[in-house]
């Protein structure tokens, strides 16, 4: 698993908690999911993440991941999306 504490910068002494993951695969792309909960030192939680890697099982083998931050009532306060890129476009006609 990704060094998801480092990642997403939480605060000293907080930590990461998976609370549900799901993987698919639909339509020649792999899905996966994963939610994980933040707690401060005293064990209360703080925040929470989704974060999501699609992966296109067939040519060119595109790739999509992603995390997004969210508060305790459900409002989006962060999101960092990257996609997989060639080091040329020879591939292009």
């Amino acid at each position: 698993m990704p060094d998801y504490a480092k990642l997403f910068a939480l605060a000293a002494g907080n930590r990461l908690a998976e609370s549900g993951s799901r993987k698919t695969t639909r339509n020649g792309t792999s899905y996966e999911v994963r939610w994980l909960d933040e707690y401060d030192p005293n064990d209360r939680l703080v925040g929470r993440f989704r974060t999501w890697t699609n992966q296109l099982l067939k040519p060119p083998y595109r790739k999509q991941v992603g995390w997004e931050r969210f508060s305790l009532s459900g409002e989006m306060l962060d999101r960092e999306v990257r996609y997989s890129r060639r080091k040329t476009e020879d591939y292009l006609h």
